[in-house]
């Protein structure tokens, strides 16, 4: 069942249900209101014919005819004594049967269905010197009120049934205005599907309901769904291109070898060195890939307690026996513990200070300080710089900002898109100041705890 039915027929069950839980409410307060009426017009009436024959006449069988000429239409007249005992009738309406009439009190009313027909019975004390000397009693047909009771339920049967049309129309009109955005989304995702193009559904102004957030929240999962789309199509192609220059060049030192290199050991030599290059070239770009995939896998943090200084001192030794430039670690605090995963933050020191070694020729500087919740890692070279226009796209993957020097310095253009993500993965973040020829500076803010992403 569509949901469109669905909303339909609960709406219009609902109202059906307060409809005729206000109809059963009115048919009740009328006939309640009805009878309270009636019953004092009785009730008044009775007094004024005690009054006007007076107490002790009315109880005398000669007052017959003056009685009868207060009968009214449709009613009659009874008198009792004190015991309750029938002492004058003077009955107008034949029809109406008195064995059914029981009421036990001297001052009591009741509306009572004597034969499908609705008879209402008043009593009234007749009292002398505060002394009751007997019951005057009056019995009426109340047709008047049943032929209202009957007009009244006529009335309520059609405007219900008018109500409970104008409900369906309603509901399923209202259903229709408040679904069309979710049938515009079905409709959108279909031809999504159907055609693997990415497409938005049409805003209907600015209405701040659940079902503009809706349309807002889809039409910008588009947006970044075709975003991470256009990614992954560049990813594949820029990854696929670096591997196939890394393969044609092996291919090609692998034919001049296969041709000229049995014969001439220069080529011989300088075959082997480059196919052997560019093997370590391919499997340090294999292994960031590797690397980058894992880390955006969510994968749990193996958290530790550690020394960031003595970690950066580590770190910055191990490159040093590799490198000819100086490393330079400063730190106000002996000791800077924080709580992390040790072996991704050595990763991204390690990234940052090879990236920095490779475009600067002079001493790198690496700056260690805190604050009451985070970490500040700054890792500053002073060598060529980053123009202004191309520091946004640094940590997209494969983007080189020296694109003439990439093979000579072994870069991929991976080492900052991993550094994001275990900055990511720390709940951190990480940004660039730079000015072309005099330096670079990568500024690192981390947690000092980690509430995330633990390992038990």
């Amino acid at each position: 069942m569509k949901l469109r039915t669905k909303f339909t027929l609960l709406t219009s069950a609902l109202v059906i249900l307060i409809l005729l839980s206000v109809d059963f409410v009115i048919y009740l307060l009328f006939i309640n209101i009805a009878t309270r009426n009636e019953i004092e017009l009785l009730r008044n009436k009775s007094e004024q014919i005690i009054e006007k024959i007076g107490p002790l006449a009315i109880m005398d069988t000669d007052q017959k005819n003056q009685i009868l000429g207060y009968l009214p239409e449709d009613s009659m007249i009874r008198i009792f004594n004190s015991d309750l005992k029938v002492v004058q009738s003077y009955q107008e309406e034949q029809d109406i049967d008195l064995n059914q009439i029981n009421l036990s009190s001297w001052n009591d009313s009741k509306l009572l269905d004597i034969n499908d027909q609705k008879i209402l019975v008043v009593r009234v004390p007749i009292q002398t010197d505060d002394n009751v000397i007997g019951v005057f009693e009056i019995v009426e047909k109340m047709d008047t009120l049943e032929s209202n009771i009957n007009l009244l339920v006529t009335l309520l049967l059609f405007s219900t049934g008018g109500a409970v049309l104008l409900s369906v129309i309603g509901a399923s009109f209202l259903s229709r205005t408040l679904l069309k955005p979710i049938s515009d989304s079905i409709v959108t995702m279909r031809e999504i599907e159907s055609s693997l193009i990415f497409k938005k559904i049409p805003s209907r102004g600015q209405t701040n309901d659940e079902l503009f957030h809706m349309t807002e929240t889809f039409n910008r999962m588009m947006d970044r769904l075709e975003e991470n789309f256009h990614k992954q199509q560049q990813f594949v192609s820029d990854a696929s291109h670096e591997l196939n220059t890394t393969i044609t060049i092996i291919e090609g030192y692998a034919n001049m070898l296969r041709r000229w290199g049995t014969n001439d050991q220069k080529i011989q030599l300088e075959s082997i060195e480059a196919i052997y290059e560019e093997s370590k070239q391919m499997r340090k770009m294999t292994r960031q890939l590797l690397d980058l995939a894992s880390s955006q896998q969510n994968h749990s943090l193996n958290i530790e307690k550690f020394d960031l200084v003595a970690c950066c001192e580590q770190v910055s030794s191990h490159v040093k026996k590799l490198q000819s430039q100086s490393i330079v670690v400063h730190s106000e605090d002996g000791e800077i513990w924080m709580v992390a995963d040790l072996t991704k933050i050595k990763q991204l020191l390690l990234i940052l200070i090879d990236n920095a070694l490779k475009y600067s020729s002079r001493s790198i500087e690496i700056h260690i300080t805190k604050d009451s919740t985070n970490v500040v890692i700054k890792v500053k070279d002073f060598g060529i710089g980053i123009a202004e226009e191309e520091i946004q796209h640094v940590f997209e993957r494969f983007y080189r900002v020296d694109t003439s020097r990439d093979r000579k310095t072994g870069g991929t253009g991976l080492g900052l898109p991993i550094a994001q993500s275990i900055v990511t993965e720390h709940d951190g973040t990480i940004h660039i100041e730079s000015k072309e020829g005099v330096g670079t500076e990568v500024i690192v803010f981390l947690p000092i705890e980690q509430e995330k992403n633990l390992t038990k």
